[in-house]
């Protein structure tokens, strides 16, 4: 039953809520019953005065829509900010039912529309890499020192242009009454809230905190987003106890990756246990292989769809000896998370993806304690030791007969536009997946990896 999926520490005021995937749940689900979304909904029916949220979107969650109503309706002032990208539409269907229920509620459409208009042309530049055959997309030319005198040199490009269509109100948080919050990775969805996909939460009792995130919600409120907003000076500390504390980060004015997360990879001496939605960092894949070469036992969980991603680096990861398994459930590995050293614990809604850290609306929470970094790493082994072997090489297609009940639970779960049966994974003899950019590893010969280790054609 769900409630053995439940991991629960408290050290005073602030808790840590994690899910195990896969759980029992065939498909997404409209409930909150999950200990994910039951905190959650539980804030919500003791509120008496204030609810302000920050939602990517919303969809199938009627527990916390009737809840959310309610509380208005006793006279609990609700505000609200979700994403819309430069057409005015919402990746999750509910949210215009609750913008419509809830006339505080602000996007970040206007913003995308002016980052739209000033968008610059990249067909000048010019790179230090061959563009791959067959690869449209923005050209990032890797260098990976390896270890060991060897250089990792690879063109991650997309198949497709991409074009730009907004930035990410990407937040997932809650604040009541002036001193609960609830954050994490979990989506107000029928999937991540619903317990289909891996996901935790952090709940915080904190005047402090809550101040904090009440500070971030009142820029969005009045239309500022992403670089619009005002740099706060400083991020968020507070001691909950003697043995824990929190630092909270928001994207894009603290830089979090560069700040925070970077800094303690650079640090970790023992130990790194990784489990992330997206890993295509450029910085943070170089700051994982130093860390391996230092001797550092690295280990990386990552979601199938984040690992179908044409910029992602588990490849190189792997290359150098760092065990990388890919999820092989029907729902995703939908957590942006990690422990290092037995003594931190680094969660939050950012993926680790340059456009979460420079662009997005993120919030990242480090947790300094052993007593909720011990329960994370107990999550972490159950995740890892639930996928089979197998996936420390390759990748299940994320919709096939290889990633649990992917092919009946109604979900797009390789946003190709099909979904189950209609989508060629799940056929009886499903075609090969698309291989990756083209690598090479070459000798440093004591010098900085760079593709000036080769002789190339640079592409105007």
């Amino acid at each position: 039953m769900w409630w053995t999926l439940l991991s629960v520490a408290q050290a005073d005021d602030l808790r840590l809520v994690l899910y195990d995937p896969p759980s029992d749940r065939a498909a997404p689900m409209d409930k909150c019953d999950a200990p994910l979304c039951a905190t959650l909904l539980q804030m919500i029916e003791g509120a008496t005065k204030t609810i302000d949220f920050a939602f990517y979107g919303f969809r199938g969650q009627t527990a916390l829509y009737d809840a959310m109503k309610a509380a208005q309706a006793r006279g609990v002032v609700v505000r609200g900010v979700v994403d819309m990208d430069v057409k005015n539409v919402n990746y999750y269907d509910d949210t215009t039912e609750w913008m419509q229920a809830f006339p505080q509620i602000k996007t970040d459409y206007n913003t995308d529309l002016q980052t739209l208009a000033t968008q610059r042309s990249f067909g000048n530049i010019k790179y230090r890499c061959p563009r791959p055959l067959g690869f449209e997309g923005p050209l990032q030319c890797n260098a990976f020192d390896m270890g060991n005198g060897r250089c990792y040199l690879s063109a991650h490009v997309s198949r497709e242009p991409i074009t730009f269509q907004g930035d990410i109100m990407h937040d997932k948080f809650v604040v009541v009454d002036g001193h609960l919050v609830w954050t994490g990775s979990t989506n107000a969805s029928d999937s991540c809230a619903g317990g289909y996909n891996g996901n935790l939460v952090v709940t915080m009792d904190s005047t402090a905190v809550a101040e904090f995130y009440t500070s971030e919600i009142d820029q969005m409120v009045a239309g500022k987003f992403h670089h619009e907003k005002a740099t706060q000076a400083l991020p968020m500390h507070a001691a909950i106890d003697d043995d824990t504390s929190v630092d909270i980060y928001f994207s894009p004015q603290h830089t979090p990756m560069k700040k925070v997360v970077e800094p303690l990879l650079k640090s970790a001496n023992s130990t790194i246990d990784i489990a992330v939605f997206f890993l295509t960092h450029k910085g943070v894949a170089q700051d994982l292989l130093d860390a391996h070469a230092r001797g550092v036992k690295v280990r990386v969980i990552l979601d199938s769809t984040g690992a179908g991603n044409e910029y992602s680096k588990h490849e190189v990861l792997r290359l150098a000896g760092i065990p990388v398994k890919i999820e092989d459930w029907g729902g995703k590995l939908h957590a942006k998370s990690a422990v290092i050293d037995g003594r931190v614990v680094v969660a939050g809604s950012m993926n680790w993806t340059g456009a979460g850290e420079d662009d997005n609306d993120e919030n990242t929470v480090i947790i300094t304690s052993p007593e909720h970094a011990a329960q994370y790493e107990a999550w972490f082994q159950r995740v890892w030791d639930r996928i089979p072997d197998k996936w420390l090489e390759g990748r299940p297609d994320p919709e096939s007969h290889d990633s649990g009940t992917s092919c009946s639970d109604g979900v797009d779960n390789d946003y190709d536009g099909l979904k189950d049966a209609e989508d060629p994974g799940c056929s009886k003899i499903p075609p090969p997946l698309p291989a990756t950019p083209p690598y090479q590893i070459v000798p440093s010969g004591g010098q900085k990896c760079s593709w000036d280790l080769l002789p190339q054609e640079r592409e105007e």
